[in-house]
């Protein structure tokens, strides 16, 4: 090593200890420590329409409803909302969030994934709200008729957690590069609970 360049890397690490600067596999751990929940679920859209105008018409079956027999000869059936989440910091560990990429899951399998580009940094106790709109095609997750009206049903009536689930990978920017947390951390195992009972 260069004998000249020594005292400024003794410099450097002293500077980087003195400051509290993690490195990155302590800032990627750091995004585990942090609280990450849904606000709310707003703007559902099946096939387009809102669930309420949907079924307005009284009818319980949903496969018969106005805009949904279409799209289900179609198969085209997408199903969109706006998630609305917050991350919160309930301790002095500090990281720069930088994208995140989201999965939601229905009956345990894959429905729409997506990456949400929110670079922020949240000091001790700090909070930041992030809002993201998902939308896919329903019939990804069943390509059965049947098995779709089955689902739709289940979706708005099914009791307990583990149905709709969402999932989160968030990263932490360093070097202008995204360095994300290996694996996903499940934020919220019944993601549509807001909706449910709209057809009870």
């Amino acid at each position: 090593m260069n004998v000249r360049k020594a005292p400024l890397l003794l410099l450097l690490v002293f500077v980087m200890t003195g400051c509290g600067i993690m490195n990155p596999s302590t800032q990627v751990d750091v995004l585990k420590s942090y609280k990450y929940d849904v606000e709310s679920v707003t703007d559902l859209k099946i096939a387009g329409k809102a669930p309420e105008s949907i079924l307005s018409s009284g009818n319980g079956a949903i496969a018969s409803l106005p805009g949904i027999a279409l799209a289900l000869l179609r198969k085209d059936l997408p199903l969109g909302a706006t998630v609305n989440m917050k991350v919160s910091n309930p301790n002095g560990k500090v990281a720069n969030i930088g994208a995140f990429k989201y999965l939601i899951e229905i009956q345990g399998k894959p429905f729409v994934e997506g990456e949400v580009n929110e670079g922020i940094r949240l000091e001790n106790n700090g909070t930041a709200s992030i809002p993201f709109r998902f939308s896919a095609n329903l019939f990804g997750v069943n390509n059965d008729d049947k098995g779709i009206n089955k689902l739709l049903t289940d979706m708005f009536t099914r009791e307990g957690s583990g149905f709709v689930v969402l999932k989160l990978k968030p990263s932490v920017k360093i070097g202008g590069k995204n360095i994300y947390y290996p694996g996903y951390i499940t934020v919220d195992n019944d993601l549509l609970k807001a909706v449910k009972g709209l057809l009870k």
